[in-house]
């Protein structure tokens, strides 16, 4: 096993990969005015520049949110001339940061023509075809796992002295003019997985600011110093928590909106069924993220009840023995047993919660829409038990998702009213679902009862180019929720947010307050307004990344 406390010696010589993780850099919502999203790292991210390090070969991760943080004035160029790169990579696991890393992507190529631009996770691997027909400045595309066919990519380049990559496995590329489709073989084995250091925390550039980094930064045209202070004060995360507890890859579930469940995972990334951690390794990693300065980490890793209380009953135990003092958030992705509120009341103390999504308050609508479901009753016996020791609860909702008719609207307010008047230790969130590529109703809407407006790559395109996206607000989807599905997308949202505002929202005042701040803000260009881009601009390698 890898030491979690391992450090590199990496300085600014010439690097061989460099790996960047690129934010969605313009968002809209009122209460936040112009901001960026998508500032949490894919998961495996570190792991993998890890993993070439310990390989041989000079590896970094930048990510830019944090560069711009620091300095308004960052320069990429600047940047990728310094460590002149012979590959690198770009991670394009979320479908957020789609058009702002196909950006990034064409100014490296433009920057540094001779380096190798490869593109890697699960909306690249999704839209494989689609963005090596398009976008003629990658390279490569990583399809799934990518360990050993990045790691025989190096050995290609930099051994052979090739670009031909044939036999590389997992690799969509370039031979000329021609794509060249390689066979997805590889899945991560055990062995690896085993060996994989997650917390390698010298490979990223400015770790330190990491932590704490506001889950949704305002931007602003304030001076660098003035822009960070301001967004200390508002947006901080002073939870201080690592989103990703790495416990394993994969899902038995195939729950209607998600892109990562069962079937999404076996067509992404040749997956079947789940692997997963050692408890003792997912320890050492959690006592890496308290020495390194985070206090507690979020995980969504549940599959299925019998084996989740065999394993987090030990990992709990395990991690009992350390005494770190150390928060979870845990999201369940079926309902807890009684035996697991138990388990985890002893770990963890009251700031840390276990999160569970009904969806909605119709039981029948729930068991059509998730496989692992349960019924209203067995919720509310699960909450009170859980609510007797001490165990805060975080119950979402998803508003207008799966309700069809008014009716059925009318039960999720029924059984979010009920939680409130019975549970003591326990917040209510709703909260609008967005389409994800290879989720099941993005792939068969008709059988969920959707009017999709996310069917393909180029409206992936225009939904996170248009001027005011918010994940909040471009839905990629309609229902007849309101009488017709043909309903204007626009109307659709805004009683959607409608509803979200009277039922759920309880900051309506400090919203107001917030919209009229920028309001004005945006009158005497203290913040910037949203701005629109054409897919013509995205795609072009001669376009600068709008920041």
């Amino acid at each position: 096993m890898l030491s979690e406390k391992k450090t590199s010696c990496i300085d600014h010589q010439q690097l061989d990969v460099l790996f960047l993780h690129i934010p969605k850099y313009n968002n809209y919502y009122p209460a936040l005015n112009v901001h960026s999203s998508c500032n949490r790292m894919a998961l495996g991210l570190l792991a993998l520049a890890d993993f070439m390090y310990e390989n041989g070969y000079r590896s970094r991760i930048i990510h830019t949110g944090i560069e711009h943080r620091l300095d308004k004035n960052f320069s990429f160029a600047e940047t990728l001339r310094k460590y002149r790169p012979g590959v690198i990579g770009f991670s394009q696991h979320f479908h957020h940061n789609l058009v702002d890393t196909l950006q990034w992507a064409a100014q490296a190529k433009q920057i540094l023509p001779e380096s190798f631009i490869v593109l890697g996770g699960f909306t690249s691997t999704f839209f494989a075809q689609n963005i090596m027909q398009q976008a003629p400045f990658v390279d490569a595309i990583c399809k799934g796992d990518a360990e050993l066919p990045l790691l025989k990519l190096c050995k290609r380049i930099f051994e052979e002295q090739s670009h031909d990559l044939k036999g590389v496995p997992n690799f969509i590329w370039r031979q000329g003019k021609i794509i060249k489709d390689n066979e997805q073989s590889y899945t991560i084995t055990q062995e690896i997985f085993n060996r994989l250091n997650f917390t390698n925390f010298s490979l990223l550039e400015h770790a330190e600011e990491y932590i704490g980094l506001p889950k949704a930064p305002i931007r602003t045209n304030l001076p660098g110093k003035f822009d960070k202070v301001l967004n200390t004060l508002i947006g901080r995360d002073k939870e201080k928590l690592y989103w990703g507890l790495p416990v394993g890859r994969g899902c038995i579930f195939n729950c209607a909106y998600c892109g990562g469940g069962s079937r999404a995972q076996q067509a992404i990334n040749a997956r079947k069924g789940i692997i997963v951690r050692k408890q003792e390794d997912v320890v050492k990693t959690i006592c890496s993220l308290v020495e390194f300065g985070f206090r507690g980490a979020y995980v969504s890793f549940d599959p299925g009840s019998e084996w989740s209380e065999k394993y987090y009953k030990e990992l709990f135990r395990k991690l009992r023995i350390t005494r770190h003092p150390f928060k979870l958030l845990f999201s369940s992705w079926r309902l807890p047993t009684e035996n697991f509120f138990t388990e985890f009341s002893k770990t963890f103390d009251q700031k840390s919660a276990v999160l569970i999504s009904p969806e909605t308050g119709s039981n029948r609508i729930r068991a059509q829409s998730r496989p692992n479901s349960f019924t209203n009753e067995e919720l509310m016996a699960r909450l009170r038990y859980a609510d007797e020791l001490g165990v805060r609860t975080v119950v979402y909702f998803s508003i207008g998702a799966f309700e069809r008719t008014n009716q059925d609207l009318e039960q999720t307010l029924l059984l979010k009213k009920q939680i409130e008047e019975q549970i003591n230790n326990v917040s209510i969130e709703g909260f609008l679902v967005e389409t994800e590529p290879g989720a099941p109703w993005q792939l068969n809407p008709i059988k969920y009862e959707i009017n999709l407006l996310r069917r393909n790559f180029s409206d992936f395109i225009r939904d996170h180019s248009v001027q005011k996206y918010s994940s909040m607000s471009h839905l990629g989807y309609t229902t007849c929720l309101f009488g017709t599905p043909s309903i204007e997308p626009e109307e659709f949202r805004d009683r959607l947010l409608q509803i979200r505002c009277k039922h759920f929202c309880k900051k309506k005042v400090r919203c107001k307050v917030m919209q009229q701040v920028w309001r004005m803000g945006r009158a005497v260009r203290m913040v910037p307004c949203p701005e629109a881009q054409s897919i013509e601009d995205i795609l072009s390698p001669s376009s600068n990344p709008k920041v």
